[in-house]
């Protein structure tokens, strides 16, 4: 069960300004691979600015792949690439990601497990998508990513918490990521509920337009819940279904997101 859940976390990532990010709570083990395909949409008619919101419609979808490859039992190699289109105005491969994860220490006290991890890893952009105007795909930056994993397990119960910073090439902005995550995770069927937050480091702001900065300038935050369910059809493959809200943020929209997708593991 545990090499599917690995890839829960993959399904629903388009970049680090979109997702909870590649680097979940469980490692792959030695030679064990998971392929995933995902498709997203995502639509509001609000944005967030400076102060509150503004009517601005959002129609985002995407088309995702990714890769997770244990490389030794305390290693992980991670990776994605996504396909975004703005609304059908803008559209392109975004920017790739490869991680590393490395798992630090297990310990099991009193029947709860906890897991340490460390990852790490580079984002960079892969077509040289338009980045001026209301209908970006994002932002054509580079960065260098860090992660610290701590995940409790009682049982098939898990709690995982993340956090980590975003140091990214002038003119981006750094940010600062961390998600929690509680869920359930049983030979039938895999359930989570996640709270994920991305705080900009400073950043201009999209509107009011007197404020306005040039995108790769804008400071990227929000405030995101959701959930994902996962269920296997063969010991091989499985579908997952996964939503998310934003709740608040700065220059992003107010938007809900529904995902599809499938793994497929060797």
């Amino acid at each position: 069960m545990n090499r599917f859940i690995v890839s829960l976390s993959l399904l629903f990532c388009s970049s680090a300004l979109f997702s909870q990010g590649l680097l979940d709570g469980y490692m792959k083990g030695k030679g064990c691979t998971d392929v995933a395909l995902s498709a997203s949409f995502e639509s509001g008619s609000k944005f967030f600015i400076k102060d509150g919101t503004t009517s601005l419609s959002r129609s985002i979808s995407s088309l995702s792949v990714f890769l997770a490859h244990g490389i030794t039992d305390w290693l992980d190699l991670v990776g994605s690439l996504p396909y975004i289109s703005n609304g059908g105005k803008e559209a392109g491969l975004q920017d790739a990601s490869l991680f590393l994860r490395l798992r630090l220490a297990e310990v099991t006290v009193k029947g709860v497990k906890a897991r340490f991890m460390l990852g790490g890893g580079y984002q960079l952009p892969v077509s040289n998508y338009e980045t001026q105007n209301a209908f970006a795909i994002g932002q054509q930056g580079e960065s260098k990513e860090i992660r610290g994993i701590i995940q409790l397990e009682k049982g098939r119960y898990f709690v995982m918490l993340k956090g980590g910073y975003s140091f990214r090439n002038k003119p981006n902005t750094d940010a600062l990521p961390l998600v929690v995550k509680v869920g359930i995770a049983k030979e039938k069927y895999y359930a989570d509920l996640f709270v994920d937050y991305l705080g900009a480091d400073g950043g201009g702001n999209y509107l009011p337009v007197e404020e306005r900065t040039p995108f790769q300038e804008l400071g990227v935050s929000f405030l995101r819940i959701g959930g994902n369910y996962y269920r296997p059809f063969t010991p091989h493959i499985g579908g997952v279904l996964g939503a998310a809200y934003t709740v608040d943020g700065r220059n992003i929209g107010q938007t809900i997101r529904i995902s599809v997708g499938g793994v497929v593991k060797f």
